[in-house]
């Protein structure tokens, strides 16, 4: 027995060309999520920076995408939640401090600095990266030696 809609039309005949609608609607629009993403190391003179948050602010406005430094120096960025970035010019931005414990009761608060204070902040840091669509690679190579160049960048696609 085959499955009919009320106008006697088989169920498999409406269904097929909506799902084939849908799923061109799918494609063409895509499925969310930021164009670019951005990955890399962190290093302080060739020395893996193991914590931390990197910051990408767009030098035109908009919204600000950061992530963690992980253990071994990785880094993955996002916009809020969402993974990945826009496409576009970023400055860049490294803030690395060590943590010290106050007590079992108390909130740790930040000790000395792992990465010099001038990459703190977008204005002083220097490091400027265009973002690409699609995967970017970029390594963050710091140095302790204020005004010394810094950060190289790589893209992959």
């Amino acid at each position: 027995m085959e499955l009919t809609h009320r106008f006697r039309m088989p169920l498999v005949k409406l269904v097929a060309p909506r799902s084939l609608l849908n799923l061109a609607l799918l494609v063409l629009v895509g499925c969310g999520g930021k164009p670019a993403a951005v990955s890399g190391l962190v290093t302080v003179d060739g020395k893996i920076l193991d914590q931390g948050s990197v910051t990408f602010s767009p030098t035109g406005g908009g919204m600000r995408a950061s992530g963690i430094i992980q253990s071994d120096g990785s880094f993955q960025i996002q916009t809020n939640r969402e993974a990945g970035l826009d496409v576009g010019e970023y400055d860049v931005a490294v803030v690395s401090r060590e943590i010290i414990s106050t007590g079992p009761n108390s909130p740790p608060r930040p000790g000395k600095y792992l990465a010099p204070k001038i990459y703190g902040k977008t204005r002083t840091s220097g490091l400027h990266f265009k973002v690409e669509q699609g995967s970017n690679e970029i390594d963050l190579a710091l140095s302790s030696k204020v005004g010394s160049s810094a950060g190289k960048s790589k893209s992959k696609r």
